[in-house]
């Protein structure tokens, strides 16, 4: 039995959101204040609807009272749809009783299968929890309102005293509109919430709780009673001599204050009156020195890891642990990013064995329990404040690989983010933008590149993604028509081949019109408003040599660049030559043994050019110096982009960057920005 999808209606962020749910792990990612812990709340308010407040009703709305509240009271809605699977034969389940005030007998009907000779239900029920005013005290609630809300703050002021004293929740049968008990909709599921700001003593209290349900069986009621009875009778032997000291004190001075008079008489007597649950510990044991200690004088890691552990565990032989769910809020809170990677591989190896027996919502931050979790179980959550009114939006992962038609994109794209979608990648399941980018030259220097146009990196929470790769698509799919919009920025290389296999220099009129086969799939691919791609455009076939071509502006920046992919030979020929393609060709004799053969392919290139245009020159001067930049930095971009961050050489005196971001990438990022 599990929840499979809630609806929530002016709750916190929620202004009229609805999610579906797995049975199993769900694991819900997002940025800060997109709505996570609310959606847990809104979870655990099932079970434990205590502690509602003026807070919890949804900010937007409010700000709207003279329109929407002075009339009518705000109220909480929240619908939580039900799904178990019963069989006709199966004396042992529970589920029904408990879902019985809630569920819709046209749905049960239909619902009915038979199998292997054996009939089964998949049966729904639905519980509507409603947190509203008192219709008794509506008019006082009006009066209130108009005299007394002059403004917003004085609004809330009014609706806290009616909050605090005239709200409660009511429950129904969502299918029928049948009103139901509220204990018969708190006790439908067993619900645990560990907060983010939990202590190791918190968890151990959750610990106890279930150690304190085994007690309440009937069976083990009667042993444990007589346990009791048995230590009282063997400490009354131990402590015999005072008991009877203290017996016969009494006795002889029991009329000394009147007590015989009044008919009382006083005896001392032993009784082992305790909670087991007060009696259990857990202890750790260092494995290496062999001494034991209580858990919460352990590291308080190993023991939220410890106590999450035991949580899980123990519904393996608690009665009725269909019926229960574990909220986990930010499970990444004290736990190294190994420690969190193990407790959520075993969470998945549970869930895909389907030996978890019971279901889970995790909320994170983390990029390590996301990259482990497995893409079905991870819903993105995001907080959309463009949409009127505001609220949260919501995509399952298992949804959006889906394929809707007789193609295989998403299959596809799905089995390579399965093996691809690592701790480093999965950082943009948590921001609001993301740039991919081919290579690590691209990753390395984009926020640099990011902090010279003026685009604040860290305010915008921007993910930049190295792809390692043209496998655009498959990443971008994440975001196709996906209720969660974040701007998706692609800078890929347009790969033109400038030199033919005859060694000739192509013509520039051929760079310039004709189009990417890749780039233009991918346009036609996905076309939404939120994608955007750039490709190199002032002769550059990648970023390397792009990046030269837009830095020959300043001769001395240029130089730097240069320079720091050639070898040391081929640099001190360049110092005597310059960027003077001409001059190469004149002096090439000079050009050490071991690189003439690749120099020369370039200098002839030049010479055997497809374009004589002699306006066209300099254009082909600098594009050879960029191809040949290209060829020497391709097997080390990486180094070469960890050198020009680090030269000093390449900075103002005021910290400003000298270098001069490609216009390609410019323009990426003020689509980015707008």
């Amino acid at each position: 039995m599990y929840i499979n999808k809630i609806h929530i209606q002016n709750y916190r962020n929620f202004n009229d959101f609805t999610m579906q749910f797995h049975k199993g792990l769900n694991v819900i990612v997002g940025s800060n204040n997109s709505g996570k812990t609310g959606l847990l709340y809104a979870i655990n308010l099932l079970s434990n609807p205590a502690g509602i407040s003026v807070d919890d009703f949804n900010k937007n709305n409010l700000l709207k009272y003279p329109k929407l509240y002075t009339d009518a009271a705000p109220s909480i809605i929240i619908e939580y749809n039900i799904s178990h699977r019963i069989y006709e034969d199966d004396t042992t389940d529970e589920s029904i009783i408990r879902l019985l005030p809630f569920l819709g007998i046209k749905e049960f009907d239909e619902n009915r299968q038979q199998k292997n000779g054996s009939v089964e239900y998949n049966i729904s029920a639905q519980i509507k929890a409603v947190y509203s005013l008192d219709n008794k005290f509506l008019e006082e609630y009006k009066k209130a309102v108009k005299n007394e809300s002059t403004d917003f703050n004085s609004y809330l002021t009014v609706l806290k005293r009616f909050v605090e004293n005239h709200y409660s929740w009511g429950y129904s049968n969502g299918i029928s509109s049948t009103k139901a008990e509220q204990k018969a909709a708190t006790e439908v599921f067993d619900i645990r919430f560990i907060g983010a700001e939990r202590t190791s003593e918190g968890v151990r209290k959750e610990t106890k709780r279930e150690i304190a349900a085994f007690t309440k069986d009937s069976d083990n009621a009667a042993k444990i009673d007589k346990f009791k009875n048995d230590v009282s009778s063997e400490l009354k032997k131990i402590l015999s001599p005072s008991l009877t000291k203290l017996s016969s004190l009494f006795e002889n001075e029991k009329n000394v204050i009147g007590l015989e008079k009044g008919n009382v008489s006083i005896s001392s007597a032993i009784h082992a009156d305790f909670s087991l649950a007060d009696t259990y510990t857990t202890e750790v044991k260092d494995t290496k020195a062999g001494y034991t200690m209580p858990l919460q004088h352990n590291g308080l890691g190993y023991n939220n890891l410890i106590n999450i552990y035991m949580l899980i565990k123990l519904t393996e032989i608690q009665k009725g642990r269909d019926f229960r769910i574990l909220c986990l809020e930010e499970p990444e809170a004290h736990l190294h990013p190994a420690m969190q990677y193990k407790l959520f591989k075993y969470l998945r190896d549970l869930d895909q064995a389907n030996d978890l027996n019971q279901q889970i919502f995790v909320t994170t931050h983390s990029s390590n329990i996301s990259a482990v979790a497995g893409i079905d179980n991870i819903f993105m959550l995001s907080y959309n404040r463009e949409r009127d009114p505001e609220d949260c939006c919501q995509q399952s992962l298992f949804e959006q690989f889906k394929d809707q038609d007789d193609t295989t994109c998403k299959a596809e794209a799905k089995a390579h983010l399965t093996k691809f979608l690592d701790v480093t990648r999965s950082d943009m399941l948590f921001a609001d933008k993301v740039i991919l980018v081919e290579g690590i030259a691209e990753k390395l220097l984009m926020p640099l590149f990011m902090e010279i146009c003026g685009c604040p990196y860290e305010d915008e929470h921007i993910s930049i993604v190295e792809i390692g790769g043209k496998h655009f698509n498959y990443f971008v799919e994440l975001f196709n028509n996906n209720a969660v919009k974040k701007k998706i920025l692609c800078i890929t290389d347009n790969d033109f081949m400038w030199i033919n296999k005859q060694g000739h220099l192509s013509k520039m009129s051929k760079y310039w019109g004709k189009p990417v086969p890749h780039i233009e799939n991918m346009r036609q691919r996905f076309c939404i408003d939120n994608f955007c791609i750039c490709t190199q455009s002032l002769g550059g076939r990648t970023f390397e040599d792009e990046f030269l071509l837009e830095n020959m502006k300043n001769h001395d920046v240029a130089e730097t660049i240069f320079k720091k992919a050639l070898s040391k030979t081929i640099a001190e020929y360049y110092d005597k030559y310059g960027f003077n393609i001409f001059t190469w060709i004149d002096h090439k004799k000079e050009i050490d043994k071991r690189s003439a053969d690749t120099i020369n392919k370039f200098l002839n290139a030049f010479l055997f050019r497809r374009d004589k245009k002699a306006s066209h020159v300099p254009f082909y001067n600098k594009l050879i110096f960029a191809e040949m930049f290209l060829h020497y930095a391709r097997n080390k971009k990486g180094d070469v982009a960890l050198e020009l961050l680090t030269d000093e050489s390449l900075f103002n005196t005021d910290g400003t960057s000298k270098l001069i971001v490609p216009k390609y990438i410019q323009e990426g990022l003020e689509w980015l920005l707008k």
